[in-house]
């Protein structure tokens, strides 16, 4: 029953929460659902109205909000739920019978969620827990986040939580090794770039006749992985990239001002990253690439430079 003389605030909150369990049929904590489907209005209620973000039930893993947040790219969610309190290394476990899930950072490897992987370790998450599962393959049984990124072939992940435990060790990181060497292409892309708050995607790059290339794939990813470390704008995921290009049956050399809208619009981005590779002597890439305005069609810069093809050592 309702107290007597609950103020307005009060019952106001007390209705949100209550018809959040009803909506989700009681078996799940409030916030689990809504940050699972990425409603942040619904989730900043539910906070707003006293929802623990940490809540979690046995009956399903102890898994948390943030937990469903990651595994299902949600990142303005888990900005959200961060903010407001919730543990990036609560472990969600099974009991009976006895299985580790992880933190939100097995999660986040997992799905491939590089924003978020990104996130997790900027907010102090442990890049090295221990052992959990990933929900998109459990034959890989219970691993690190770091296994778990590279068996699922999230190689952005990867070299993001790598670079995260060598940096805990005081090593060396491929982090700042990519940073060195793609950094400058990438701030002469952007230099004359004015836009705030946009989305980019890097769709990959290809040999100058159009071919595809293994080298391309890895050239894309460690541009994906630089602009995701600027933080300047808000980076596709590459596994959609590839679901898009799949579905329209589009090759890299192929993109068009026509093409380049489409593709753009499917993606929910703003600008597009494509270009060319050369082979140099010395185990050494030229590096064409051009950045594309889905809105006109329109290549609107252009940058030039030499990588280390030093995947092949």
């Amino acid at each position: 029953m309702l107290k007597a003389g609950m103020d307005g605030d009060k019952m106001r909150k007390y209705l949100i929460l209550l018809l959040a369990a009803l909506s989700c049929g009681c078996a799940t904590p409030p916030l689990y659902r809504p940050a699972e489907r990425g409603d942040i209005v619904k989730v900043r209620a539910l906070l707003d109205a006293g929802a623990d973000p940490n809540a979690n039930k046995a009956s399903y893993g102890h898994q948390t909000a943030l937990h469903m947040a990651a595994l299902n790219s949600r990142l303005e969610v888990a900005k959200l739920l961060i903010e407001r309190g919730a543990d990036v290394d609560q472990a969600a476990y099974s009991a009976f019978p006895k299985v580790m899930d992880g933190t939100p950072l097995h999660f986040a490897a997992c799905s491939g969620a590089n924003a978020i992987v990104q996130l997790l370790l900027e907010k102090g998450a442990n890049p090295d827990p221990g052992p959990g599962r990933c929900f998109r393959d459990t034959s890989l049984g219970e691993l690190a986040p770091l296994a778990i990124a590279e068996q699922m072939g999230h190689t952005v992940a990867a070299e993001l939580i790598r670079s995260a435990i060598a940096s805990r060790l005081g090593l060396t990181t491929g982090s700042a090794r990519n940073a060195e060497a793609y950094g400058p292409l990438i701030g002469s892309l952007l230099k004359d770039y004015k836009g705030a708050g946009r989305t980019i995607a890097v769709t990959g790059f290809t040999r100058p006749d159009g071919r595809a290339t293994a080298d391309g794939t890895i050239v894309a990813e460690r541009v994906t992985t630089e602009l995701i470390r600027q933080k300047r704008l808000t980076v596709v995921e590459r596994k959609a990239i590839e679901k898009v290009l799949s579905e329209l049956k589009l090759q890299l050399s192929g993109i068009d001002a026509d093409s380049t809208r489409k593709l753009g619009k499917m993606l929910g981005a703003d600008l597009l990253v494509v270009g060319t590779l050369t082979e140099l002597p010395g185990n050494r890439l030229e590096v064409n690439m051009r950045l594309a305005s889905v809105e006109s069609g329109e290549a609107i810069s252009a940058a030039s430079g030499q990588v280390a093809r030093d995947w092949l050592k």
